[in-house]
């Protein structure tokens, strides 16, 4: 029973080392490296963009809203020069 443990051990212990050795030798390969960086890339890409989105909505509501405020603040002879 011990012996079997221990070879079934053995076993499932190669089996993990051959796998993940494949994995870690792709990505060390320059194909490999290229894939991860490319991933990386379009992580970034995506981060931009969003953040250039929120940037743009924020810009907008803030200048939409010093807008009114200023249009507040004219008077209705001011506002129709403006028109």
């Amino acid at each position: 029973m011990s012996r079997t443990f221990w070879f079934l051990t053995g076993v499932a212990a190669s089996a993990f080392v051959a796998v993940k050795g494949r994995q870690y030798y792709r990505r060390l390969t320059p194909a490999g490296m290229a894939e991860e960086l490319e991933r990386k890339a379009e992580g970034v890409a995506d981060q931009a963009k969003v953040w250039v989105d929120d940037f743009a909505a924020s810009y907008a509501a803030a200048r939409a809203a010093k807008q009114s405020e200023l249009t507040a603040l004219l008077t209705k002879d001011e506002r129709r020069q403006l028109s």
